[in-house]
């Protein structure tokens, strides 16, 4: 479980400030990367790069379990976008779903043989 870096409480990935000492938990910039890419979605829900962006931006904010749900709505919806593949890859190692990420980075090669990153990690 993630912990405030100002008190060391225990705190979610949803929350914004920390329960014990009322730290702020994100940055300004990845708080206002999360609002931009609201913002677009409300006005069109259809919007995949707003879709990418607001789950790069949960994954900066270490809101993985919400980056990974955006991430697999762009997947489905574009299943040839190499790099939502390899950043759902990556994700799902760090929950420790290790079959599941070695299957994106798989599919990241399919889409793009040379993709430098996802074949180290498919090595590692």
């Amino acid at each position: 479980m993630p912990k405030c870096s100002s008190c060391g409480a225990e705190v979610t990935e949803e929350m914004s400030f920390c329960p014990s000492c009322n730290a702020s938990l994100r940055s300004d910039a990845i708080t206002s990367m999360i609002e931009d890419a609201r913002r677009a979605l409300n006005m069109n829900p259809n919007d995949l790069a707003a879709r990418y962006n607001l789950a790069l931006a949960y994954k900066l904010a270490g809101m993985t379990e919400l980056a990974v749900n955006e991430l697999v709505r762009v997947s489905e919806a574009q299943p040839d976008f190499a790099d939502v593949h390899y950043e759902l890859g990556v994700l799902y190692l760090k929950t420790g779903r290790v079959e599941e990420a070695k299957g994106c980075f798989r599919r990241v090669l399919e889409l793009e043989p040379e993709h430098p990153r996802a074949r180290k990690a498919l090595e590692g």
